[in-house]
């Protein structure tokens, strides 16, 4: 899975670590295989691109962001502002896609069950919207630079550019109204394509549609200290907010950002908005089959790191041993079996208990200790 994410984002150490952030709700947690799992989406990444011969670097140019610009406290001020912002536009996302997964059941439909009618339905919509809002067809990815550079043409509209024809999507025609518009809209798109069954998943589409949200933000008129940054702070720093929201993938989200973007230095704004975004919807979950890991919700007790003192947690059924050594070179054991992961302080004083009390060892006085808490 991180050989594969790290070849399709096209950045090594942020597709890697999306892989391992994605699985859970609160942050990565299989952090003993971090290391490998990063040298192995590099691996995957050199050689994928080495045989269809694309370059590596950024995939998106903003004609309004300088080459190179100074970014401070202000700057990773605005992403933590633009985080909440992100954080609630994340949430009217999940009510949207919640309201029309109801939507879809009342009438009858379902993936698996109605594939055709399904299909039909989500392609009669997914056509009308086409045709009314052209640039939040296809895949988020090719339509973020057209977003970014407004001159660019819509690479998958052909020959018309829908009802309205193409000119108010280029020449630098976008308005705040429109982009508000487009990111709202694109989020509609992503829940009729999941719902309907056609391929598509979630991460470019908020990518897209927190661009889209931020250059609206950037344009509108007076703003202030905005009106002179470079678009590609709050399009990528709300970028980030809006997918980290939704995948719980702050670090990833990140860095991938930064480095599609061709713009390091919105790598900490970008950072900032994730943290904000992520802890503000972290009573929100919206991928349901992410899963806290339960092995390691028992934590090490403090004194195992000592020398001669071992602490062994069984994770299939929150088991476990404290051997401690004492002076003379005997070994006492106490051993705890709990249904839950929270166990209570244990107090050796004179003698090795474990959860239920049962007196497993004697031990000498001197060997008295609080264990704490586990």
């Amino acid at each position: 899975m991180t050989a594969g994410l790290a070849a399709f984002f096209g950045v090594a150490l942020g597709g890697s670590l999306f892989a391992l952030e994605v699985l859970h709700r609160s942050g990565m947690q299989f952090y003993e295989i971090a290391t490998y799992a990063v040298g192995t989406g590099a691996l995957c990444l050199v050689v994928f691109r080495a045989l269809s011969g694309i370059p590596f670097g950024a995939i998106w140019v903003f004609t309004k962001a300088a080459p190179h610009f100074h970014v401070d406290f202000r700057h990773v001020l605005l992403g933590a502002v633009v985080g909440v912002i992100a954080a609630l536009f994340a949430i009217l996302f999940m009510k949207i896609h919640h309201a029309f997964v109801k939507l879809v059941s009342w009438v009858g439909l379902h993936e698996h069950h109605t594939p055709v009618r399904s299909g039909l339905f989500g392609g009669f919509v997914i056509g009308v919207i086409g045709v009314l809002l052209p640039p939040v067809m296809f895949w988020g990815e090719f339509e973020i630079g057209t977003l970014a550079a407004p001159s660019t043409a819509l690479p998958h509209i052909w020959p018309k550019g829908g009802v309205w024809g193409l000119e108010p999507f280029q020449q630098n025609h976008y308005t705040p109204q429109l982009l508000l518009v487009i990111a709202v809209v694109k989020l509609i798109t992503v829940s009729v394509t999941v719902n309907s069954g056609f391929r598509g998943g979630f991460i470019f589409p908020l990518f897209m549609a927190g661009t889209s949200l931020g250059l609206a933000i950037t344009h509108i008129p007076g703003m202030p200290f905005l009106q002179n940054l470079p678009d590609v702070v709050v399009a990528m720093t709300m970028a980030a907010g809006l997918n980290t929201a939704i995948t719980r993938t702050p670090f990833a989200t990140s860095l991938i950002l930064t480095a599609l973007s061709g713009h390091p230095e919105v790598a900490v704004p970008c950072l900032a908005s994730a943290l904000v975004a992520l802890f503000m919807t972290l009573h929100l979950p919206f991928i349901m089959s992410q899963r806290d890991r339960r092995d390691i919700t028992i934590k090490e007790l403090e004194f195992a790191e000592e020398a001669g003192q071992v602490v062994h947690i069984d994770a299939g059924n929150f088991s476990g041993n404290i051997r401690e050594v004492a002076d003379d070179g005997q070994q006492d054991t106490a051993s705890y079996n709990v249904s839950d992961s929270h166990v209570q302080n244990w107090v050796i004083s004179g003698q090795l208990t474990n959860a239920n009390g049962h007196v497993d060892a004697p031990a000498t006085p001197d060997q008295s200790m609080d264990i704490g808490g586990v």
